[in-house]
């Protein structure tokens, strides 16, 4: 069921940032932000990438859930059409992200500093401006941090803009403001510790997963959940505290799957926290004398993964991980009056799927 679900819904909310794009297009006067905006629509909805389009399916999905079914077909195509908000969060975070952490990749495709690189460099091919690495540098650099903050404020206009009530786009807006912040402060904290050379306990491990990924999962579903107008104390507060722990699940196995890049990167994440918890003197050493290098070998990466192994880390983790799930689905079953079925299979299956998934 999920598949078919996320096939569909996908298809469905690219056609929507298709359209929305270009309704902007046609408003936008200024030919240079035209442009702009033409770079964005690129990094979201480039025909080679492989977003999942997680965040508006879970909008969609909790709004289904929710409605009664008799009204369902007269609002499916406006909560799609306000789904695309929480794509524009998410791809303003990713571009902020990518910047911050110097990745030039992202889906298979070139971040969005990356991309704006690549464009400046065919442009000044044949310029003789000087320091032109550092120009082509400070222009991806730039842009992305105004690129990400126009991610953001595009989502408020989708938002802002549909023909759902008043009252509920306000508490809608304020759902979303409320993901913004918590984007903001997760992002700020994991700076400063880093910088500060602090290694995360396990709390602000989850502390910062919850802010960073699980919020804008619990804010999704949330604003979906209000546009169907469900009950705040029985349906909405406890689909958000399944979604919370369902983030953290999804950022914990995240980790799982990307371990070789984190430790080649020297990210000190959750493996690592688990890890050095369990490590003894001589596995403490050769952790701390490894990540002091300023690049890895292969042989320096298949050494902390050996002791990773040998710490059971991986093993806690996913462990770890499957808790989290079975606690969301506790709160999931706690939803009165209940999702409606198919979006109670969608969501159970959901949360069996962040834990198992290979991707």
């Amino acid at each position: 069921m999920i598949e078919e679900f996320f096939k569909s819904e996908r298809d469905a909310i690219n056609q929507e940032l298709e359209k929305y794009f270009n309704k902007l297009n046609k408003k936008e006067r200024e030919i240079l932000f035209s442009d702009f905006n033409n770079q964005i629509r690129k990094f979201v909805i480039s025909e080679k990438s492989k977003a999942k389009r997680i965040h508006p399916i879970l909008l969609v999905a909790a709004f289904n859930g929710i409605i009664n079914p008799m009204y369902l077909a007269d609002n499916i195509d406006e909560i799609r059409k306000v789904a695309i908000s929480v794509e524009f969060l998410h791809s303003g975070h990713l571009i902020h992200d990518d910047l911050i952490d110097k990745d030039d990749m992202r889906r298979d495709q070139p971040a969005f500093h990356k991309q704006l690189q690549n464009e400046i460099i065919k442009i000044l091919a044949n310029s003789d401006v000087p320091e032109k690495e550092q120009v082509v540098e400070l222009y991806g650099r730039d842009l992305s941090v105004l690129g990400g903050t126009i991610g953001y404020l595009l989502g408020l206009d989708v938002i802002r803009s549909s023909r759902f009530s008043d009252p509920l786009k306000l508490l809608a807006i304020n759902e979303y403001s409320e993901a913004m912040d918590s984007l903001m402060k997760g992002m700020i904290i994991e700076e400063y510790m880093e910088y500060h050379s602090i290694t995360m306990t396990l709390e602000q491990y989850l502390n910062i997963a919850e802010m960073q990924r699980a919020r804008i999962f619990e804010k999704s579903a949330k604003i979906g959940a209000i546009f169907a107008k469900g009950n705040i104390h029985y349906q909405i507060k406890p689909l958000s505290e399944a979604m919370i722990r369902i983030g953290q699940a999804h950022a914990i196995r995240d980790d799982i799957l990307d371990l070789e890049g984190d430790i080649k990167d020297r990210k000190k994440k959750f493996l690592y926290i688990l890890a050095v918890q369990n490590t003894d003197e001589a596995q403490s050493k050769i952790i701390n004398d490894i990540y002091r290098k300023p690049a890895l070998t292969k042989n320096d990466i298949n050494e902390v993964k050996r002791i990773f192994a040998e710490t059971n880390a991986t093993v806690i983790a996913e462990h770890f991980s499957k808790n989290l799930v079975q606690e969301a689905k506790g709160y999931l079953r706690d939803i009165y009056p209940d999702l409606n079925r198919e979006q109670k299979e969608f969501f159970n299956e959901f949360s069996d799927f962040i834990y198992l998934r290979e991707f």
